[in-house]
Protein backbone atom coordinates (compact mmCIF):
# COMPACT_ATOMS: atom_id res chain seq x y z
CA UNK A 1 0.00 0.00 0.00
CA UNK A 2 1.30 3.68 -0.87
CA UNK A 3 2.22 6.42 1.40
CA UNK A 4 -1.13 8.58 0.02
CA UNK A 5 -3.47 5.17 -0.23
CA UNK A 6 -2.71 4.43 3.70
CA UNK A 7 -3.21 8.06 4.83
CA UNK A 8 -6.11 8.35 2.79
CA UNK A 9 -7.91 5.16 4.52
CA UNK A 10 -6.78 5.94 7.86
CA UNK A 11 -8.92 8.88 7.46
CA UNK A 12 -11.65 6.52 6.64
CA UNK A 13 -11.72 4.64 9.46
CA UNK A 14 -10.77 1.79 7.39
CA UNK A 15 -7.33 0.44 8.38
CA UNK A 16 -6.73 -1.14 11.50
CA UNK A 17 -3.46 -2.73 13.20
CA UNK A 18 -4.22 -6.54 13.99
CA UNK A 19 -3.13 -7.77 17.93
CA UNK A 20 -0.36 -9.67 15.23
CA UNK A 21 0.91 -6.04 14.31
CA UNK A 22 -0.32 -6.44 10.65
CA UNK A 23 -2.05 -3.85 8.95
CA UNK A 24 -5.48 -5.14 7.59
CA UNK A 25 -9.06 -3.30 6.74
CA UNK A 26 -11.49 -3.13 10.02
CA UNK A 27 -13.54 -6.05 9.73
CA UNK A 28 -10.85 -8.15 7.56
CA UNK A 29 -8.22 -10.53 7.90
CA UNK A 30 -4.72 -9.74 6.37
CA UNK A 31 -5.12 -12.06 3.43
CA UNK A 32 -8.63 -10.49 2.75
CA UNK A 33 -7.00 -7.37 2.96
CA UNK A 34 -4.85 -8.03 0.13
CA UNK A 35 -7.72 -9.61 -1.67
CA UNK A 36 -9.63 -6.19 -0.67
CA UNK A 37 -6.82 -3.71 -1.75
CA UNK A 38 -6.12 -5.26 -4.65
CA UNK A 39 -10.40 -5.68 -6.12
CA UNK A 40 -10.44 -2.05 -4.56
CA UNK A 41 -7.45 -0.82 -7.25
CA UNK A 42 -8.81 -2.33 -10.12
CA UNK A 43 -12.47 -1.13 -9.53
CA UNK A 44 -11.04 2.59 -9.01
CA UNK A 45 -8.90 1.95 -12.05
CA UNK A 46 -12.20 1.14 -14.68
CA UNK A 47 -12.69 -2.28 -13.99
CA UNK A 48 -16.26 -2.89 -12.79
CA UNK A 49 -15.72 -5.27 -9.85
CA UNK A 50 -19.37 -5.03 -8.74
CA UNK A 51 -19.95 -8.69 -10.66
CA UNK A 52 -17.56 -10.01 -8.34
CA UNK A 53 -19.09 -11.73 -5.48
CA UNK A 54 -15.79 -11.73 -3.34
CA UNK A 55 -15.61 -7.96 -4.05
CA UNK A 56 -18.68 -7.60 -3.12
CA UNK A 57 -18.69 -9.67 -0.08
CA UNK A 58 -14.95 -8.39 1.11
CA UNK A 59 -16.90 -4.49 0.71
CA UNK A 60 -19.69 -5.67 2.99
CA UNK A 61 -17.96 -7.30 5.73
CA UNK A 62 -15.43 -4.42 5.47
CA UNK A 63 -18.04 -1.76 5.24
CA UNK A 64 -20.18 -2.79 8.23
CA UNK A 65 -17.17 -3.30 10.63
CA UNK A 66 -16.18 0.57 9.29
CA UNK A 67 -19.45 1.79 10.26
CA UNK A 68 -19.47 0.00 13.70
CA UNK A 69 -16.21 1.98 14.57
CA UNK A 70 -17.93 5.50 12.64
CA UNK A 71 -20.72 5.21 15.39
CA UNK A 72 -18.49 5.00 17.98
CA UNK A 73 -19.47 1.31 18.65
CA UNK A 74 -16.02 0.06 17.98
CA UNK A 75 -12.44 1.09 18.36
CA UNK A 76 -10.40 1.54 15.69
CA UNK A 77 -7.33 -0.27 16.33
CA UNK A 78 -7.08 -3.58 18.65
Amino acid sequence: MTDSEREFWRGMRALTMTTEGHEAFVGLDPGESETFLDLTRRNESGEDMNGSQLYLTLREKHEAARQAIVKGEAELDA
